[in-house]
């Protein structure tokens, strides 16, 4: 590609340029950064958070489902001394309590799958931001040297040339 011949007739536009691009690599920085921390903080809620709050759910419906049926023993002990409809409602309580401790141990299940899927999908997703802010980090101070280059040879440029020396013909 044959270069042809800037008409710059002010070294502000190679300065504003140059700010614009200073701006420019912050806002990328800056929009990396905040996606490589929302990914860590999902990552974190995902692998910790969640599973310790479904174990600990876990547990608790454990320990309600027990505690159903021991109230369901206790009404059947009833029933057999002769108490109507004893054991009803208990049942029902037992019932209730075993699929409130299924969908726990289903959403930990869910949660274990989602992390793995998550890792996945971060690396996928992280993996070209990385590079964008290698390259960043490589390329942005070439170019920014680049233009206080530009800048310089312009202002030279720009300069008045100082008079002739008398006698100088």
């Amino acid at each position: 590609m044959a270069q042809r011949p800037a008409r710059i007739e002010s070294p502000e536009v190679i300065q504003d340029l140059r700010n614009r691009f200073a701006i420019l690599d912050q806002a990328c920085r800056s929009a990396l950064m905040g996606c490589t921390a929302d990914v860590q903080d999902v990552r974190s809620w995902l692998r910790t958070d969640r599973p310790l709050y479904w174990r600990h759910e876990i547990r608790r419906r454990e320990e309600a489902l027990a505690a159903a049926k021991q109230e369901l023993a206790r009404a059947n002990m009833a029933a057999e001394r002769g108490v109507r409809n004893a054991g009803v409602d208990e049942q029902r309580a037992v019932e209730r309590a075993k699929v409130r401790l299924e969908e726990a141990e289903r959403k930990l299940q869910t949660v274990s799958r989602s992390a793995i899927l998550l890792e996945q999908k971060a690396d996928k997703l992280l993996g070209p931001c990385n590079a964008l802010l290698i390259l960043l980090d490589q390329r942005t101070p070439q170019a920014v040297a680049r233009l206080d280059l530009m800048l310089v040879n312009l202002e030279a440029y720009f300069r008045p040339l100082p008079p002739p020396a008398e006698g100088a013909t």
